[in-house]
This record gives C-alpha cells, sequence and structure tokens, in this order.
C-alpha cells in the first residue's frame, strides 16, 4: 500500500502526533488500513480517518493503533496531550495500571468515548470494579462526572444524579452547566433545582401537577445539551446502594442505547430492589459486564506491581490460593508476604492493622467507616474534634497503612474499600457507635446543604429521637419536593414510628399528627401501597387541627387526590376540609384547586349533581382571580363533566375556549390540554382531521421543548393515530408511530408500541405484533384504562390468530382487579371483544354455551354503572350494544341478518368503517346460508369496500366471496379462527 497522506496542519504539537504516526506506519512497513484494523479491533474507516483527518483523534483510538503498529502507546501520550488544548485537565494523571482487564478496559473505555445507553459492571467486593472504572475514566477524552450510591444516601431522592450533575457544576464553578442551562427551555433550570440547590433559584410551585415529568425531562435535556458543548459521560459506582429514584431515572431515560454513555458498579445480592432494577434494565437493552476473579498468570502480575519482579513461585501460589483471585484479598496478602511468612487469611489481616493503628488513627477511620462515604478535611475535622497537626498525622498513618483511598485522585477523605469499614464495624463494642454517629450528625447538619436523610439517619444510629424527628420530616418534604414516592413513604414511616405516644411532638418537629398522617396517605398511594393508605385517613380527618395552616390544607389536598380513585367518599371529605381551611386564609388560588378536587371526587362517587354545582362555582371564582392557568383548567373540567353528562355541545364549547387560553412558558399543561381535547374527540368519534387540529398545538409545544419522551407528549401522538386508524386510514396511523418506535418498549414509549402493534395487526404481521405485545405487557401501564387498552389489542391479535380461548384468558386475567368505579369510556368495546371471543369458542364445543354466558353476565355486571347501557358515555355505545346483542345471538346459534346489518348502520353512523365491515360480512355470510347470493353478494362488496387498510379482514371476505371458506361448518378447537375481534381501542386517559 502506499503512503497514506497528511492532512494540512499548522506546526503545533497535533502536527507532531500526526508526524509521528506516519513515522510509525512508515516504519511497520506501510500496512494497509484493513490491516491494522484487524489487529487493533476496530472498522478500517476509522484508521484511515486517524492518519488523514485534521481532527484530533480520541486517545482510546491512538492507543490501540500504535500498538497495532508494533509502537509503544507511552511514547505517544505526552503527543496526544499536548495537542489537545485542554487535555490536562482531562486527564491528569497517568492511567493507573491494572493486573489484567485488558478486555474488559477496552469495553469500558469505548462505552465511555463513543457508547450510549447504560454499560453495568457487576462482581462480588473486591473484584476490582472500582479500580477498573477509575482506570478507564482516566484514560479517555471525554469529562467523566463520578458518582457513588452511599448506603445513609439510599433514602435522599435523586442523590445519585444529583451528585452527578455536581460534579459537572464543580468541574469550572458552574460555567459548563450555565451555557448549557442557557440552551434548554426555560423549565430545565426551575426543575433541576429541585435536585441540585446550588443553582439557586426562587422557590418551586408546590402546586406544579406535572412536577414528575418536568424533573425527569429537565434532567435528560440538560445532559444533552452538556453533551452538545463537550463530550460527558457518568460513572455511577455502587447502583446496590444508590436511592431508588436514581436508579428509576436511568432506568427509563437512558437504557436502550440513548443519551449520554453511563457506566455503573453493582454488586449482586446486596439489595432485593437493585438486583430486580438489573434484571428489568437488562431486558431492555442494558449491557452487563460481569467481572471474573483473575488467573494464576494475572495474579502474579498483580504482585510483580505491588512488589517488584522478583517474586517466589511458592508465594504467588499461596497467595492465589487464599486470595482466589480478587484482587483486594490478594493486596492485602501481598504486604504479609516475605520470604519467610505464610500469607495470614484476610480477616484476621485486616483486623490486625486495625489493632496496630495509634489513637487518632483510629478516630479518624472510625469516623469514615460509620460515615460510609466521602468527607472533606474540614468536616472530619469537626467530627473528631481534633486540631489540624493531629488530623494530619493521623491521616498520614492512615495512608501509609493503605486503609484510605488513594489520596491523589480526591481530596475527600473515604476508606479504602467497603469491606475494611464493615471490619471496622464489626469490631465495635457497646455504646462506641452512638457518640461518632452524633457527631457526623452535627457536622453534617452544619453544612450549606445537607441532605436530611443522611441527617436523620445518623440521630438514628446515635439513638437520640428528639434530634431524629425534626430531621425525618425534613427528609419526607425533600423527597415529596424531589417526587420520590417510595422514599418519601419510608421516611413518613419512621416519623410516625417516633411520635411521642404520650404527647404532641416537640415543636420543632414542624408538623402536627394529622398533617403527618395526611402525608403518609399520599405517599403511600403515590407508591402503590394503597390498601396500608386507607387505614390512616380515619385518624388523620378526626384529629384535623383547629387552627388553619396552608401545610395542613395542601396535605389534605393531596390525600384527596389520591384517593379520588380508591375511596371518593372519603377523598370529598378531605377536599371539604381543605375548603373550608382555604376559605379560612382567604387563600382564593388555592381555593379553586381544591375546589376540583372535590368536583373529580364526586364524580368518582357518582354525585354528578354535586359536582356540577361545584364546577360551576370554581369557573365563577377562576374567572375573577385573572389566573389563565388556573381557569383553563376549570374550562376543562367542565368540559369532561358535560360531556360525561351528555351535555356534548356544551362541553365541546367550553374546551375550545380553554384553548383560547394562552399560558406562557408551561409546554407540559399544553400537552396535557392537547390529549384532554383529543380523548374527548375520540369518545364522541369526532372525525380524524378535527383529533389532528386539536393535537396541533400540544405537538407544536412537544417540538419546542424538546419533552417527546413526556409520557403525555407520547399519548397525544397515539390518540392523532387512533382517529386515523378509526376511519380506516391504517397507512397514516403507521407513519406517525414507525418512526417514534425503532427501538424496544421503554416506559416514555409503551403507548407509541402498543398502537405500534394495533396497526402491525391490522396490517397481518400477526407475530411481530404479539411480540411487541408481550414485551408492553412486561411494563407498568399505569391506569385501568391504560391496561384495558393493552387487554384491546392483545385480544384483537389473539382472535385474528385464530386463539379465541386464548383472548377470553388475556381478559379475564386483565379485569379480574377491577373495580365497580374503574371502568373507562371504552369498556363497552372491550366487552364487545370478550363476547366475540365467547362466541367462536362456543362454536367449537357448544355444550359450553350456559357456562360462557354466564362469564359475560358476570363480567357485564362488574362495572357500575353498566358500559352498555343506553346513556353510556362514549358515542359508539349504540353501535356496541348492537354488536353485542349480535354477538350474543351468535352465542346461543340463533343470530340473524338482520341482527348484524343493525350493527354495521350503527357503526356507519360513528364513522367506524372497519367494524362495520365485520358486521356486514356477519350479514353476508347468513344471507349465502339462506341462499340469498344477491344479498350476500351486495353486503360483502360494502364489506370488503369498508375494511380498506384492514388485510386480515380482507382476506377473510375475499374467502368468503370466493367460495373458499365454509362458514357454517364447525372448527376443530385449537384450529384458526375465522372470526376477527371487535374494534381494538387503546384509551388513554389524560
Amino acid at each position: 500500500m502506499g503512503l497514506l497522506h497528511q492532512p494540512e496542519l499548522e506546526a503545533g504539537p497535533h502536527r507532531d502526533l500526526v508526524d509521528a504516526l506516519h513515522r510509525l506506519h512508515h516504519e511497520a512497513g506501510r500496512p494497509s488500513v484493513r490491516a491494522i484494523a484487524r489487529r487493533a479491533g476496530c472498522s478500517h474507516t476509522t484508521v484511515f480517518h486517524l492518519f488523514t483527518h485534521p481532527r484530533l483523534p480520541a486517545w482510546s483510538l491512538v492507543e490501540v493503533v500504535v500498538p497495532a503498529l508494533g509502537g509503544d502507546p507511552a511514547d505517544f501520550r505526552d503527543l496526544w496531550l499536548a495537542a489537545t488544548a485542554d487535555g490536562v485537565r482531562h486527564l491528569p494523571p497517568p492511567a493507573r495500571s491494572i493486573a489484567g482487564r485488558r478486555a474488559e478496559l477496552l469495553v469500558v473505555r469505548r462505552h465511555l468515548e463513543a457508547g450510549g445507553g447504560l454499560l453495568v459492571v457487576t462482581g462480588e467486593p473486591g473484584i476490582g470494579k472500582t479500580t477498573l472504572l477509575a482506570a478507564a475514566a482516566q484514560q479517555v477524552s471525554t469529562f467523566v462526572a463520578r458518582s457513588s450510591g452511599f448506603p445513609l444516601l439510599s433514602d435522599a431522592p435523586f442523590a445519585v444524579v444529583s451528585d452527578a450533575l455536581r460534579q459537572v457544576w464543580l468541574a469550572d464553578e458552574g460555567r459548563w452547566l450555565g451555557q448549557a442551562l442557557a440552551r434548554c427551555p426555560d423549565f430545565v433550570a426551575p426543575a433541576l433545582a429541585r435536585v441540585l440547590p446550588e443553582i439557586g433559584l426562587p422557590g418551586r410551585d408546590v402546586e406544579d401537577r406535572f412536577a414528575t415529568a418536568r424533573l425527569f425531562a429537565a434532567v435528560e435535556s440538560a445532559l444533552a445539551a452538556l453533551t452538545a458543548l463537550r463530550p460527558l459521560a457518568l460513572v455511577v459506582e455502587d447502583l446496590h446502594w444508590a436511592d431508588p429514584s436514581s436508579r428509576g431515572f436511568i432506568e427509563r431515560h437512558v437504557v436502550g442505547g440513548r443519551g449520554v454513555p453511563i457506566v455503573g458498579s453493582l454488586r449482586t445480592g446486596e439489595s432485593p430492589g437493585a438486583d430486580a432494577w438489573l434484571v428489568r434494565t437488562r431486558r431492555e437493552a442494558a449491557l452487563v459486564l460481569n467481572l471474573a476473579p483473575l488467573t494464576r498468570k494475572e495474579t502474579r502480575e498483580q504482585l510483580r506491581m505491588l512488589l517488584g519482579p522478583r517474586l517466589r513461585r511458592s508465594d504467588v501460589e499461596r497467595v492465589h490460593l487464599l486470595g482466589q483471585g480478587v484482587p483486594l484479598f490478594t493486596e492485602e496478602l501481598a504486604r504479609s508476604t516475605t520470604a519467610d511468612t505464610v500469607p495470614e487469611p484476610l480477616a484476621d489481616l485486616l483486623a490486625r492493622q486495625l489493632d496496630q493503628l495509634g489513637p487518632s488513627a483510629r478516630a479518624v477511620l472510625l469516623v469514615a467507616a460509620l460515615a460510609d462515604r466521602p468527607l472533606t478535611p474540614q468536616l472530619l475535622a469537626d467530627a473528631t474534634s481534633m486540631d489540624q497537626p493531629e488530623l494530619t498525622d493521623a491521616l498520614r498513618e492512615l495512608v501509609a497503612r493503605h486503609l484510605l483511598a488513594d489520596p491523589y485522585t480526591s481530596t475527600d477523605v473515604t476508606v479504602r474499600h467497603p469491606l475494611m469499614s464493615a471490619t471496622v464495624r464489626a469490631r465495635l463494642v457497646p455504646g462506641e457507635a452512638a457518640p461518632t454517629h452524633r457527631r457526623l450528625a452535627s457536622a453534617l447538619a452544619a453544612t450549606p446543604h445537607p441532605s436530611a436523610a443522611e441527617v436523620a439517619e445518623h440521630w438514628r444510629r446515635a439513638g437520640d429521637p428528639r434530634e431524629e424527628l425534626p430531621w425525618r420530616v425534613a427528609a419526607g418534604r425533600a423527597a415529596c419536593s424531589g417526587l420520590a414516592r417510595d422514599e418519601e413513604a419510608a421516611h413518613w414511616e419512621r416519623a410516625l414510628e417516633l411520635w411521642p405516644a404520650d404527647g404532641p411532638a416537640p415543636a420543632d418537629a414542624g408538623i402536627v399528627r394529622s398533617e403527618l398522617l395526611l402525608e403518609l396517605v399520599h405517599a403511600m398511594i403515590g407508591s402503590g401501597r394503597t390498601e396500608q393508605a386507607g387505614d390512616w385517613v380515619a385518624e388523620a380527618l378526626a384529629l384535623a387541627p383547629a387552627l388553619p395552616a396552608p401545610g395542613h390544607a395542601l396535605a389534605l389536598r393531596r390525600a384527596s387526590q389520591v384517593l379520588a380513585h380508591v375511596d371518593p367518599d372519603a377523598a370529598v371529605l378531605l377536599a371539604d376540609q381543605a375548603i373550608a381551611v382555604l376559605e379560612s386564609l382567604g387563600d382564593q388560588a388555592s381555593l379553586v384547586r381544591a375546589l376540583g378536587d372535590k368536583s373529580c371526587a364526586l364524580r368518582g362517587a357518582g354525585r354528578n349533581t354535586e359536582a356540577d354545582a361545584v364546577i360551576d362555582h370554581t369557573l365563577q371564582l377562576s374567572a375573577r382571580l385573572g389566573d389563565p392557568a388556573l381557569h383553563r383548567d376549570a374550562l376543562a373540567e367542565r368540559a369532561w363533566h358535560d360531556v360525561a353528562l351528555g351535555r356534548t355541545a356544551v362541553g365541546l364549547r367550553a374546551v375550545r375556549e380553554a384553548r383560547s387560553i394562552l399560558v406562557e412558558g408551561n409546554p407540559f399543561s399544553d400537552v396535557w390540554l392537547g390529549t384532554y381535547h383529543t380523548d374527548l374527540l375520540l369518545m364522541l368519534c369526532a372525525r380524524a382531521d378535527e383529533v389532528a387540529d386539536a393535537a396541533d398545538a400540544g405537538l407544536a409545544a412537544v417540538r419546542e421543548a424538546g419533552i417527546d419522551s413526556f409520557v403525555l407528549s407520547t399519548m397525544l401522538v397515539c390518540n392523532v393515530a387512533e382517529a386515523r386508524i378509526h376511519e380506516g386510514a391504517v397507512g397514516a396511523a403507521s407513519r406517525l408511530v414507525r418512526p417514534r418506535t425503532k427501538d424496544d418498549p421503554r416506559h416514555a414509549t409503551r403507548f407509541l408500541h402498543l398502537t405500534r402493534a394495533w396497526v402491525e395487526v391490522l396490517h397481518g404481521d400477526l407475530e411481530a405484533a404479539d411480540r411487541r405485545l408481550e414485551k408492553v405487557g412486561a411494563l407498568d401501564l399505569g391506569t385501568s384504562a391504560h391496561r384495558q387498552a393493552l387487554l384491546h389489542v392483545q385480544a384483537l391479535c389473539d382472535l385474528w390468530r385464530g386463539l379465541p380461548a386464548q383472548a377470553l384468558d388475556h381478559i379475564g386475567e386483565g379485569i379480574a382487579g377491577e373495580t365497580a368505579t374503574s371502568w373507562s369510556p371504552y369498556t363497552g368495546s372491550l366487552l364487545c371483544l370478550a363476547a366475540r371471543a365467547i362466541a367462536d369458542v362456543a362454536e367449537v364445543d357448544p355444550t359450553r354455551r350456559r357456562a360462557l354466558a354466564a362469564r359475560l353476565a358476570a363480567w357485564q355486571q362488574q362495572w357500575s354503572p353498566d358500559p352498555l347501557a343506553p346513556e353510556a358515555v362514549h358515542a359508539a355505545a349504540p353501535a356496541a350494544r348492537s354488536t353485542w346483542r349480535a354477538e350474543l345471538a351468535r352465542l346461543h346459534g340463533i343470530d340473524r341478518l338482520e341482527h348484524w346489518a343493525g350493527a354495521a348502520e350503527q357503526w356507519d353512523l360513528v364513522g367506524r368503517p372497519h367494524e362495520a365491515a365485520y358486521c356486514r360480512w356477519r350479514a353476508g355470510v347468513l344471507a349465502l346460508r339462506e341462499g340469498r347470493g344477491t344479498l350476500g353478494g351486495r353486503l360483502l362488496r360494502r364489506a370488503h369496500a369498508q375494511a380498506r387498510g384492514h388485510v386480515p379482514l380482507l382476506g377473510l371476505i375475499d374467502r368468503t366471496r370466493a367460495g373458499v371458506s365454509a362458514p357454517a361448518a364447525p372448527r376443530r378447537a385449537g384450529s384458526p379462527s375465522t372470526t376477527p375481534s371487535s374494534r381494538p381501542t387503546p384509551t388513554r386517559s389524560a
């Protein structure tokens, strides 16, 4: 191969590096780029760009190409550092050497520089996870923000995520993050202030209903903006101790090859919650790298690095036998290995090192071990009450004995490994730990931004409930502000345990018992513990304080909101108490919101007349206040209530008025209103163009604010796609959802994938739809309406695959936990789908008709009111009711052509061609069976025209018209069914 051309560069360090690379290529005999690529393990295009492109290459590429040409990377390191303007900042010390792990190091390093999504490094304690991540972070040009989970911070909301962002903030005193936030939408900085108080923005709106969505979107937007300015990667150590909210963010928004690359370390078996998290993220395409013990050869390499080249084979064998290839064990055992001694067992060795410490060094190590996280020297001095000379001598002794982390990598003081901390704690005598925890709690409380959860835990371990209670209350409120419901519930439960049994809490607790109970109810239901939460409501109401307070009113409202779907009558009582408090306080804005809570609870309890009056009062009050956001929400509430009561024109007029009100800087509310409006239009069977027009403003807000991962944003797209499907425009629906569903289903895209599965069923790609539905079903769908949406498409797919019994099983399992109030406007269509499946099963086995009919009747009575009653809300209810009756007649073998023809006409009235085509196909089959060929042919031709876009139904109609199928003949059990399912309607509630 000829010489590779050199890029034109000005004289300087960059050209010196390129010259050295080309000299090395010439000395190696000028091999081809493909040959170099094979040796280096990368693509030939990448190698070609390394030699010919004027852009500075990444160090990780130089490091693998140079050895492939027979060179030494160390000779090129200084050249590369000199060529990058801020290379010294990125790679301050030479990369730390580690024994073995060359392949693993390459994987981690490449992920940090050019990866995306999540890589989790697992392994037993001491296997070298931290060492591997530290070495990889030092060898990349990317800025690596490192954070770690700690046992005492496992209940602090978004602790790991906020610590990673804090490292970015500290990198250059906030300049980089400030530039990134300037590129982000306006909502990002205030939302980030929930978990990063260093931003220093004004107080947040506690009434923000979209707070959780804002926070997740803000973190994602900030990371994207940071990466656009400068390459960024995150290293998160000890994910088994990370708080659930941080793990939830990583799982929902970064897994699957998206966003900034993240590498985490996790010790399996340490936390059941973390193990379950790892299983889920691995299923969603997260990469997992498990570190195995070092081989005997690698152990010899590690010992040579520790002790020098002169090693006896017998020493290597003994150390490897005792240490089992675990690098930490090998390092500790190596320090007791001499020519005349036998290595001690690790536990004895660690204990003996502690016994040899002086009093000051032991006191410092005890504080660091009980803190279980890095401590600044000043914080350590405050917690030990030592002067600077004594503390310095103690630290010097601990560093000399290798008991602290490498002082060259951090200015903070940390115990070298969790196993050493565990050894220190195991050797404590009774009464020794409590004073240390007390000093740590006092020292941490005096810092500028203390973690309330951490301080409370230290007071707990100090055995001081009086001091712990106010910090536990603060931790609960911080978790509520940080939107971490699981952590919040844990703090409120602990605060309840600390409450004095013989009287009120101390004045500095900052909360009364009834407010505490209401906050606990709010957090429990928010974390899915509904049954446990109900036990505290009655006591909270009985203890309502005589003197009103804004905090207590807010707690009453929160509890009312979460109970509205569980116990509506109790929710009404809570809302009434909140209204009474707010009226006495004169807080009109909060009063409007509390009235909205009451109207929702009244509707859930079926008390619509009372709800009507409350909504009128809400509208009058919000109009007088002149708050556009409040008035818009009240109008949306009015619209939904009017439509639900059959006042369609009035309801649509209200929602159109709400759309005309502009609220600046609130894209989440715009999306919510668009979803609300399109939900109403779908329920009224409006034209697809009208639904698309109602969605335009919300979709524009999605594009401008970059909040496409907001769940309501995806639901808004799905609503438009659903309207297209109802009109038979399956191709248009497919064009909407296909570009957004290229990856596997995730929490943020679950509804898009559900709609994509519906499109695949209609296109006849049933196996792909079934696989997609299985993945969507493994995710949490949330509300009852969303679960019913999945059941619709799932049963539809089963029926077209010829599995009506499986469709019945799916429906039965899916609605088993439904309550009388968990119905949605689309429940009637789900029952029609069940009737079709039951009629198909009965055609194969007529002896089961009575049992199947009883099962269907029980399902119909499960909801109140009856979803198929004449007064049902959905505009398609008459058509669904007609189809239901026709299917029941088919179940009993008495169906008539008139039944199906009448149902088809009802579907025509609401513009649902596919459902009408199904009914006309049924009518055509009966006409042919009765010998009325002319009528049957006309019905089938009309059905064929209406089934456009529905591939399975078109095929069935074609076979019937050609006389291929024999509809009158009974089918064998398990054979493919010729009966399509009913209309699928993925319901989404705003």
